[in-house]
């Protein structure tokens, strides 16, 4: 007698990625099940199990299922291969390897589109920040300057953010001012948010002390007068 227990103990696995992208390989629901009942019965050798045990269970004929294997080795998702083995006897072998390069790249294209759509979201923000600070919109030249820096420059959106506040901290909001900093920035080899926090407090230190220097009252020798006589 069966219990329910007893029918947990061997469950049919199905990838993860296979699960949600049969649709992109180009299967329908009956070739999706088919493939299942093979890889659950995939063994060691490959070797293609008896169509009766793939159509067992299920609501289609022995010749639909041999049709619809026939349709997933033309869709590219099972190689099978007929050798001959030492008893002279002819058997079908299948790989699942044509699949899994399917899935492969199926999985890298969802994940470089989700780069672009993140980069694409990124530059967005980066561009209201600007239209933020600068409080009005940009020109179209420099949004051309902005996707410089991106696309030909390198500069990440953190380091061309960094460059902004400090133009801001300067009160020189300027494109072209902007373009300087990450200039000097790069020659220097800055391209960490952190590194440039750290060129920053270089520059704003060595303004003070040449500030200060030019506080500093000097005597005048040739008229012979003290600047703290004044």
């Amino acid at each position: 007698m069966y219990t329910s227990a007893m029918l947990k103990e061997k469950p049919v696995v199905v990838q993860r990625a296979l699960f949600d992208h049969y649709a992109n390989l180009g299967l329908n629901e009956k070739q999706f099940v088919i493939l299942i009942k093979l890889l659950d019965q995939e063994n060691d050798r490959n070797l293609q199990p008896p169509l009766e045990d793939i159509q067992r269970g299920t609501t289609l004929s022995i010749q639909e299922v041999s049709h619809i294997i026939n349709q997933l080795s033309q869709l590219k998702i099972i190689d099978i291969k007929i050798e001959k083995d030492d008893q002279h006897k002819y058997n079908e072998f299948i790989s699942f390897d044509p699949m899994y390069e399917q899935l492969a790249l199926i999985k890298n294209e969802a994940m470089q589109q989700g780069t672009v759509e993140d980069q694409n979201l990124q530059f967005k923000k980066l561009f209201q920040e600007f239209e933020s600070t600068f409080g009005r919109p940009l020109t179209p030249l420099e949004v051309q300057t902005l996707n410089h820096w991106i696309d030909t420059d390198k500069h990440s959106n953190e380091l061309i953010m960094s460059a902004l506040n400090e133009a801001h901290s300067l009160d020189k909001l300027s494109i072209k001012y902007i373009d300087r900093i990450l200039l000097n920035w790069k020659k220097k080899n800055i391209t960490t948010v952190e590194s440039s926090k750290e060129e920053s407090e270089k520059f704003n230190q060595t303004k003070k002390v040449k500030q200060n220097v030019n506080l500093i009252p000097t005597f005048d020798w040739v008229n012979g007068e003290n600047p703290y006589d004044k």
